[in-house]
């Protein structure tokens, strides 16, 4: 049986007792027969499900708690916490839940915790009378369970929910919200328990407790995770695994060579390049999985300092990126050039946009036209590349030779994480950044951050566009049809015509494992960045 990874430092347990009769921790790991490692590129950046937004977080959540719904390859909404469900009128749902579905401390799920979840993440206070009570602002900060969770606008606004029992939820929208049920499958909307949130026996901020198929027992920051089978999760002989190992491992290199000497059973990758570096070895199996997903530059429209606040130059840079090139060029065609309504919704919802449609020799023509219109001979700007992912840097460099084709020169800026967070998100301090957005499973869902009021998270760098903001409004609660389909095009050409996010290629993942350590299965196509949902059945050969 392979051994712990153990590192030196702090350790936060986070699962402490015995559950169930089984042993979590201590004698109890060094018990566990089947043990599987996942190699991790980067640790979560909350502990709170409905919080965090980045998919080093949702990998890990999906271990851990479950969300209403979930989807299949083909993006169809499946069974999750609710084993049924139905749209009674254009704004009512009733779901019904599994009755067998408990928390990992062996409580069951119920009604008031989906009710309490729900609208913990549309941001309501559930802690009402406490707040009232305290006497001081620090008290009332204290005593408050209100989040600020960026997913909650997902659901639309919802009027009333009741649970006529404790196995059925019926919800109630203000007005017709169509991708309601597809925003209950995203891990961001994951079913927390109410009970011991607002008993105190339970902090998100430090703690996780799900009713998914693993818990944790024990968690160092930025080095390790080690999950524990959940003894009292619904589906029976599941999970196969008794525990993961989990090291995080930033360097790609590094994450490489683990899977190559059996350190680790399977890890993500988004270079390409990847199954090239793994082929002399057998036993080492390359998935790529496509996604709704794609690679992404944020423009800073709003900043003074920044040659983009000028509409022309954006629309100029925009038409001069070649996105064949990246596709060929950085992922060796394993991708496609993306558009804001992804591709792999099966629409070409964009195609008709100058930036899609038009030859790239008439693209830079335009572009040129444009530069010159602003009475600029040469445009200077940086555009910030992660250093997270060596495959920003690649994409950055095709575009800084695509924009010197039409006067506008690039100079690129690799830097920390933590860096590029605070100033492109916080600070507002950039020109341009790479980065990538997820599609989600519905077309409705991912554009809907184009107007920065909703998204919150890019109003420091995206501009305002009240027609904008009206017509993606307007496509919220269009039902999927040909109607629909004809206001993603007019909204794409709003979205084409402001050029403040430029969608690039599509973002495929690359799942590697070992077939001779472990049995994994992967759907070939994601739609809600959740690449691990079938961990309950993942399970070690050796």
């Amino acid at each position: 049986m392979r051994a712990l990874w153990k590192s030196g430092g702090r350790r936060l347990a986070l699962v402490a007792a015995a559950v169930g009769g089984v042993a979590v921790g201590g004698a109890g790991m060094a018990q566990a027969e089947n043990v599987i490692a996942w190699g991790k590129a980067a640790d979560v950046t909350s502990m709170d499900v409905n919080i965090a937004g980045t998919v080093a977080s949702w990998t890990m959540y999906q271990m851990i708690y479950e969300t209403l719904l979930t989807t299949d390859k083909d993006m169809n909404l499946q069974p999750g916490l609710a084993v049924s469900w139905e749209q009674t009128s254009p704004t009512g749902y009733v779901l019904k839940l599994r009755e067998n579905a408990k928390w990992s401390n062996g409580r069951p799920v119920t009604a008031g915790d989906v009710i309490g979840s729900l609208q913990r993440i549309s941001g309501e206070e559930l802690n009402p009378e406490g707040v009232a009570a305290a006497t001081t602002d620090e008290a009332k900060q204290k005593a408050s369970l209100k989040i600020s969770s960026y997913w909650g606008r997902q659901f639309g606004v919802i009027k009333s929910m009741t649970a006529p029992d404790d196995h059925t939820v019926v919800v109630e929208l203000e007005k017709p919200h169509t991708a309601f049920l597809t925003a209950l499958a995203h891990i961001s909307a994951a079913i927390v328990p109410i009970k011991e949130l607002k008993d105190g026996t339970f902090d998100p901020n430090s703690e996780m407790l799900g009713s998914g198929p693993f818990m944790v027992a024990e968690h160092l920051p930025k080095e390790s995770w080690t999950l524990v089978r959940n003894p009292h999760y619904w589906r029976d002989g599941y999970p196969k695994a008794d525990r993961i190992d989990v090291p995080i491992i930033p360097d790609e290199a590094a994450r490489v060579a683990a899977l190559r000497d059996g350190r680790v059973d399977y890890a993500i990758f988004s270079n390409p390049d990847i199954a090239r570096l793994v082929a002399d070895d057998p036993n080492i199996v390359v998935e790529a999985q496509k996604t709704t997903n794609y690679f992404r530059v944020d423009i800073n429209a709003l900043s003074d300092k920044s040659a983009f606040k000028d509409k022309r130059i954006r629309q100029a840079f925009n038409l001069a990126i070649d996105r064949n090139a990246i596709a060929n060029i950085v992922f060796a065609g394993a991708t496609v050039p993306d558009q804001p309504v992804p591709v792999a919704f099966g629409k070409d919802a964009c195609g008709t946009t100058d930036t899609y449609a038009l030859p790239r020799e008439e693209r830079l023509k335009k572009a040129r036209e444009l530069v010159t219109a602003t009475g600029e001979d040469e445009v200077e700007t940086t555009i910030i590349a992660p250093a997270s992912d060596p495959v920003y840097a690649r994409i950055a460099q095709v575009i800084q030779q695509n924009a010197r084709d039409v006067g506008i020169e690039v100079e690129i800026l690799q830097m920390p994480t933590a860096e590029y967070l605070q100033k492109v998100f916080t600070d507002g301090d950039f020109d341009a950044s790479i980065s990538w957005l997820a599609g989600y499973s519905d077309p409705s869902m991912v554009i809907a951050w184009w107007n920065p009021k909703f998204a919150v998270w890019n109003t420091v760098f995206h501009e305002y566009v009240p027609e904008l903001a009206d017509a993606l409004g307007e496509l919220k609660s269009t039902p999927a049809g040909g109607e629909r389909d004809a206001k993603l095009t007019e909204v794409c050409g709003m979205i084409d015509d402001g050029a403040n996010i430029l969608a690039l290629v599509s973002k495929v993942d690359f799942i590697l494992h070992r077939k001779d350590k472990i049995d994994i299965r992967v759907d070939p196509v994601s739609g809600s960045s959740n690449t691990f949902q079938y961990a309950a059945e993942y399970t070690s050969k050796d």
